[in-house]
């Protein structure tokens, strides 16, 4: 058998050997390059199968040289790494056909396990081309597929990916399934459900939430298996029996990533209607690309995550406050409710991380982001607003009430965190036009605090 060829394209001389040993070592050739132009020029001699690319070549940016080989090879599967993984670059790399996207530094077996799956999904296509004249018209339909599938990648959004995967699935002709059918994630020992297509009311009740091992979902779940019942009324297997349910099949499509199931897709079909060989082998293809775009989709989640929130202190950060009073403003306009906001700092901070030291600056800001979050609603949000400064949004709350929060909130500090704050305090009116607005007034409040001798609460009542 012909050996599986890739191409390393990196900078870095001692990770390209390194990574050539650990293929060759595998059973793979390797050609590599040390940068996109000498990468390019390679692709047009070797056949290549696989391309390693890193992002930061010093010719050609890598997402630009990944949009390249996917153009002039479409059939060369790519996986991007980096050492500098960001939100963006994560959603670019798979919406310009990367097949996965891993962070330097990265375990070889992850590596390796990258490449099998992606070697698979090559095979897979390459025998659904070769397929013989009684399956064209599935090939027609995987070409509508593929096409569709493009469309699922650039949805990043965990419930509108698996939305349109069970809506592209029940439309497709071929598989012949009813339009109803439900997804779930796995959630330690139990099948979470995210989203669904024509369940009714009584159906959710039962399906929210199933134990791995229960009923059909629950045994693809726990064997990795893709699983068809004919008529699930009479399958001893199927036991969420519903009342009132009509007789009809099932399919039950688990999605495996790196040996691990992480979910299910559940689709209806007619009672006993056949599903071929050709259309199991095909379904447990899309499931492999379903995984692939699920675990992209927590990567994105995970990400976003992360850059709406301060790490030290677990408070959302100014970013997250831009989209929260963007909110707050559009509904209070829409429906003419009021709000305020509190914006407050630790007086003498410099002071206190000068004497005690940073890490004891850093707990200070860890104690004091708890104990706001202990004396505001749950309605409330708080921010990590910069440096020693927080700031709250407290919704359907007048000046006055937003005043006697921020007193609560000052005495609360100096009892159970040893130093003083002051705080500004500001409320919305007709008149306010921007974010910006109202928060620069309640940060002229917090300096007017400052300016009268710290450890008080100020309120800014032209806004």
């Amino acid at each position: 058998m012909e050996k599986l060829q890739i191409l390393i394209i990196d900078d870095d001389p001692a990770l390209r050997k390194t990574l050539s040993d650990i293929l060759t070592a595998n059973g793979y050739e390797t050609v590599t390059a040390r940068d996109g132009t000498e990468g390019l020029a390679l692709l047009n001699r070797y056949s290549v199968n696989l391309a390693l690319i890193d992002l930061g070549l010093p010719d050609i940016p890598g997402i630009d040289l990944l949009e390249r080989i996917k153009a002039g090879s479409p059939l060369t599967e790519a996986i991007v790494l980096t050492g500098n993984a960001t939100l963006d670059s994560a959603i670019e790399a798979t919406n310009r056909g990367a097949f996965s996207y891993l962070v330097k530094p990265y375990e070889p077996e992850r590596l390796l396990l990258h490449i099998r799956r992606a070697f698979d999904k090559q095979r897979a296509e390459e025998n659904i081309a070769s397929h013989n004249i009684e399956l064209e018209r599935i090939n027609a339909e995987l070409e509508t597929i593929n096409e569709v599938s493009l469309a699922i990648s650039r949805e990043i959004e965990m419930e509108g990916l698996l939305t349109e995967v069970l809506r592209t699935l029940t439309e497709m002709e071929i598989f012949r399934f009813e339009r109803k059918g439900a997804a779930f994630l796995v959630e330690g020992d139990k099948l979470h459900l995210v989203c669904h297509i024509g369940l009714s009311a009584t159906q959710l009740e039962f399906c929210k939430e199933l134990h791995i091992g229960e009923c059909l979902c629950g045994l693809a779940a726990a064997t990795g298996e893709l699983m068809i019942s004919g008529n699930s009324l009479e399958d001893a297997r199927f036991t969420m029996q519903i009342p009132g349910m009509s007789p009809h099949g099932h399919v039950i499509l688990p999605l495996k990533s790196f040996n691990r199931i992480i979910g299910v897709i559940s689709l209806d079909t007619q009672p006993d209607a056949p599903v071929s060989e050709q259309v199991c082998k095909l379904l447990t293809t899309i499931g492999n690309q379903i995984a692939v775009a699920v675990n992209n989709a927590r990567l994105y989640e995970e990400t976003k995550t992360l850059s709406l929130q301060d790490p030290l202190t677990n408070l959302p950060n100014r970013r997250s406050l831009q989209v929260q009073m963007e909110k707050c403003i559009k509904t209070a306009k829409r429906y003419g409710e009021k709000f305020s906001l509190i914006i407050l700092d630790i007086d003498h901070f410099k002071q206190y991380n000068d004497r005690y030291g940073h890490p004891a600056g850093d707990r200070l800001l860890v104690r004091l982001a708890g104990i706001l979050e202990k004396e505001l609603r749950s309605s409330d949000h708080v921010f990590r607003y910069g440096g020693e400064e927080f700031l709250a949004i407290l919704p359907r709350t007048e000046l006055e009430m937003a005043c006697d929060v921020a007193e609560r909130l000052r005495k609360s500090v100096e009892s159970g965190a040893g130093v003083t704050i002051s705080l500004g305090v500001s409320s919305f009116r007709d008149i306010t036009r921007e974010s910006e607005d109202l928060i620069n007034t309640a940060d002229a409040a917090l300096y007017q605090a400052k300016k009268q001798g710290r450890n008080r609460v100020v309120a800014n009542k032209e806004v």
